[in-house]
């Protein structure tokens, strides 16, 4: 079970941002995009007018009834109406076109910088964390993060919205108007009640999701293990403990976000009550027409929809935020392996060389102690020892994959730390204890490290290794 509620801790390399560190780095990815945005406000702006002035058409229509109107005024209205409803369906599409188009593509930037980031994570920190849990962020968060670009275009027309409606409703009846904007500060303060409670839970469910996907890849990876030790029955066990947990931590979020809809519904429905009834009182005096006192009805249940959803905005933002901020704990993870300069590899002798090194996995566990050994170029030497002695840890601080914390490890004469690892290591030949093989084919794999080999040097080199049983290199 410990197993389990470490799902709901944060990683050590998880930081704290403010929101507005956070509203500006998600705005840097919105930036190159700028035309495209511009397009879909535009696109909204009208859609907002189309959508405001049908009721508009629909009152004047309704007060050329009190009159006798003509069969061309009936075709007139009903014509302008459709087409408003036409033109918005239109404005309408192009914006969600539009939006798609930046949401995709600035997903894709940020799960791009997740993963080349992933890439240039030094092998200590998968020590540290679970590979599902990093994969999690990768792909769960940056899709979550999807949710921050589509509200705040969203958000865009919502105001537009609000603005052209509330300007509608004081034109009408400035009282009635007034006594309508006078219920958006209560929007406004319950929208705020749930801003800090919206982000913990979001928070916490984006972390046990990270925990499930990090127990099934586990769990998968070492099924042979365990039926091998007939534990399937523990596995199963252990994952449902976590998908219970899982389970209780989203229905929280979902409570948090099911209860704000139905109070920003309950403070609407008592400001459309309270307009009705001074609204009903101005048409029984005859202060107001019927196509008018029809306007103001339309235009109030137009008016209450995007305010709505602007109260509820930045509680549903910041669902997406709690995201951003996991996505960017991993991009901003301090590497531990530090070069100091980036000198240029041409070429490489072989003389390796440590002087009083000292190096381990733990700050409290060390595992080579002012650690010196010389091997002369050309040399070949094999390293014995128990298990635990430090013989991989040597590979591993050639290869440049682990932070030493004291002495020095020179390659021919060059402090390893001042070389450029990429062109250093397109020097070095590795076999793990442990293989693996990427999806492809068996050729695929063995020109891994050299992708333009020929064919018959990929065969060449599968049968120095005693690979007589590949039928080619296919």
């Amino acid at each position: 079970m410990g197993f389990v509620f470490d799902g709901l801790e944060a990683e050590e390399y998880d930081r704290t941002y403010g929101d507005r560190v956070l509203v500006r780095r998600v705005s840097n990815y919105f930036r190159p995009y700028t035309g495209i945005i511009t397009i879909v406000v535009v696109m909204v702006l009208l859609q907002s007018l189309a959508q405001t002035l049908v009721p508009l058409v629909i009152a004047r229509g309704v007060n050329t009834l009190d009159a006798v109107p003509t069969t061309d005024q009936i075709i007139r209205f009903t014509l302008l109406a459709a087409g408003l409803g036409a033109l918005g369906w239109v404005f309408n599409y192009v914006q969600q076109i539009y939006s798609a188009r930046a949401v995709g593509t600035v997903v894709l930037n940020l799960r791009q910088d997740a993963f080349t980031a992933v890439m240039q994570r030094d092998l200590s920190f998968y020590d540290k964390f679970q590979s599902g849990k990093i994969v999690s962020r990768v792909t769960s968060d940056t899709q979550e993060f999807s949710n921050v670009v589509t509200l705040t275009v969203n958000l865009a027309s919502q105001i537009l919205l609000i603005l052209i409606i509330s300007g509608v409703l004081i034109f009408v009846d400035p009282v009635l108007g007034l006594i309508t904007l006078a219920v958006a500060p209560a929007f406004v303060l319950a929208a705020l009640l749930f801003r800090r409670v919206a982000r913990w839970t979001s928070t916490r469910a984006q972390r046990m999701t990270a925990q499930v996907n990090a127990m099934v890849r586990e769990s998968i990876s070492g099924v042979g293990v365990a039926k091998g030790f007939r534990q399937e029955q523990t596995l199963y066990e252990d994952f449902q403990a976590t998908n219970q947990l899982t389970y209780r931590v989203r229905l929280q979020r979902g409570f948090v976000f099911d209860t704000l809809f139905p109070m920003l519904d309950f403070v609407a429905g008592i400001g459309t009550a309270i307009v009705i009834f001074f609204g009903g009182l101005q048409v029984l005096n005859g202060t107001v027409s019927t196509g008018d006192w029809y306007l103001f009805l339309r235009s109030l249940a137009l008016f209450y929809i995007p305010l709505t959803s602007v109260a509820s905005f930045w509680s549903q933002f910041q669902q997406g935020l709690a995201a951003s901020e996991r996505v960017f704990a991993l991009i901003d993870a301090e590497p531990k392996v530090v070069q100091i300069a980036s000198e240029p590899v041409e070429a490489l002798a072989g003389h390796i060389s440590f002087k009083q090194l000292d190096f381990s996995y733990r700050p409290d566990e060390p595992v080579l102690t002012n650690f010196s050994l010389d091997i002369p170029a050309g040399q070949t030497i094999a390293v014995v020892g128990h298990t635990g002695a430090g013989k991989s840890s040597l590979t591993r601080l050639i290869t440049r994959f682990y932070e030493f914390q004291g002495g020095e490890l020179l390659i021919d004469g060059r402090d390893i730390r001042r070389l450029d690892l990429h062109q250093y290591r397109r020097h070095l030949g590795l076999v793990p204890q442990v293989p693996f093989l990427f999806s492809g084919t068996v050729a695929d794999n063995i020109r891994y490290g050299q992708p333009d080999a020929t064919d018959a040097a990929v065969e060449q080199a599968a049968r120095a290794i005693g690979g007589e049983w590949i039928n080619g290199p296919a």
